[in-house]
């Protein structure tokens, strides 16, 4: 029987490729927590896990000082006893941190199962399809990005053929917002779509006012409109506007999600594997939208999210935001592309994500180097 025999980790910390700005917040940087399960049988998996701006050291933390014992000695072929234990023992915190420290040792775990079984993620989970279609995610909403730039930034989209491309709103006077969502949809053939991000900017009394302003856009979705935790605001919101509502990265396990769709508050389900502990509770949530119906398109972590999306039926669209992905910031051996608007798997047994150690220890840092440093970034 195959056993974990050691887990390392590590925190890095470095900024966005490109400036990130939205409505709530202006990233100072992104903080990865990378981590090495290796097994008895010479197998190492390879998992991680982030924050934005705050929070990378406390999760590496709970994993060296807690999690990693727990799972040490333990069968990683048992993926379920071994979320379960670390689920259960983690648990008094409440959640986020918790299930994010859990992540990273779930998705190494399932990196070792995949190699084990000499199968791609995408197969091993189900094998739903070959390939996603992709969409473009900006994070861009300073006071300097000028109506002008948005435009020039999409014809660009458009000829890397992107067929969907989502923008940040939520300026202070809507009407900017809909300058901006009017002047691009003008600019965007019919068949684009179009999709806005809230980062939880409106009130409840705010958001229905405000999404029928917006319909005249026909929206693919209004994302996050209101603080994650209303749920009873959403159904409102979902009962009085025709546009579909996205959410979910603001959530940590399948039973917020089961509050969300069993209120009807909930059209598109974007849980992010990071954030509800990992492949094991992502498929859970991936498969509960499922049986009410609902797509699945995964916030962020674009390399992670990919095999994912066509491992189950119900995978919607890949998020590819601008200035995020392991790629674009320099930190993976292999590039991990979308080509014309498409995300296409590895074909290559686990995940297939080689971190490179020389970028990564480039940008690594530690509670110290913190603690001279942090300013955050909330508006």
């Amino acid at each position: 029987m195959m056993r974990i025999e050691s887990i390392t980790s590590s925190v890095h910390r470095l900024p966005p490729a490109s400036p990130w700005e939205d409505a709530t917040n202006k990233v100072e940087a992104l903080e990865f927590v990378v981590v090495e399960v290796t097994t008895d049988t010479g197998i190492t998996g390879t998992g991680f896990s982030y924050s934005v701006d705050i929070g990378g050291t406390a999760i590496h933390t709970l994993i060296e000082d807690y999690l990693s014992g727990l799972a040490i000695g333990m069968n990683p072929l048992a993926y379920e006893q071994v979320w379960t234990r670390l689920s259960n023992q983690s648990r008094r915190l409440g959640l986020g941190v918790n299930s994010m420290a859990i992540a990273a040792i779930d998705i190494a775990i399932w990196d070792i199962i995949g190699k084990h079984k000499g199968q791609p993620l995408h197969q091993l989970i189900g094998a739903a399809r070959e390939s996603i279609p992709a969409y473009i995610s900006e994070i861009n909403l300073s006071e300097s990005d000028r109506v002008e730039d948005l435009l020039a930034r999409a014809r660009d989209y458009l000829a890397r053929r992107y067929k969907a491309i989502k923008i940040k709103i939520g300026k202070p006077d809507l009407e900017a917002d809909i300058e901006r969502l009017a002047r691009l949809r003008e600019l965007l053939p019919c068949d684009v779509r179009l999709m806005v991000d809230l980062n939880q900017k409106w009130s409840a009394a705010q958001a229905i006012q405000a999404a029928g302003r917006l319909e005249q856009f026909n929206l693919e979705w209004i994302e996050e409109p209101l603080l994650y935790h209303d749920v009873q605001g959403h159904a409102d919101l979902k009962r009085s506007s025709k546009t579909p509502i996205a959410l979910g990265e603001s959530l940590y396990s399948k039973y917020q999600f089961l509050n969300y769709l069993r209120a009807g508050a909930v059209d598109v389900v974007q849980a992010d594997v990071a954030f509800v502990g990992g492949i094991t509770e992502w498929l859970k949530v991936a498969h509960l939208a499922g049986s009410f119906g609902k797509p699945i398109a995964p916030h962020y972590m674009m390399e992670i999210s990919l095999p994912l999306l066509c491992g189950v039926p119900n995978g919607y669209m890949l998020e590819d935001v601008v200035g995020g992905s392991f790629t674009e910031l320099g930190l993976i051996e292999n590039p991990i592309l979308t080509r014309d608007g498409v995300g296409t798997p590895l074909d290559v047994p686990g995940h297939g994500i080689a971190f490179s150690r020389s970028a990564l220890d480039a940008c690594r840092t530690n509670s110290v180097e913190l603690k001279k440093s942090f300013k955050g970034g909330s508006k």
